[in-house]
């Protein structure tokens, strides 16, 4: 499997409620590269954790919100 899959897997493991630490994630704002899920953090230090996984991983971290599973959302996904 390729690492753009592997990331795509656990975008789509994530957003249907399957993946195994989606509990802990529900509600909140995480980047996803590869295999690597990692809380948004407060302020400016997101940058900072997005130039960083970005360099580490050679690959841009994609920013999505984790709905919990007791509330209805509507999503879009807008691409370039």
């Amino acid at each position: 499997m390729t690492q753009e899959n592997l990331t795509q897997k656990n975008l789509s493991l994530l957003l249907s409620g399957k993946h195994s630490r989606n509990k802990k994630y529900e509600g909140k704002h995480v980047f996803v590269v590869k295999n690597q899920i990692v809380p948004l953090p407060e302020g400016s230090e997101s940058l900072t954790l997005f130039k960083n996984l970005k360099k580490k991983h050679g690959e841009t971290p994609v920013l999505v919100f984790i709905p919990r599973s007791d509330i209805s959302y509507i999503l879009i996904n807008v691409k370039d």
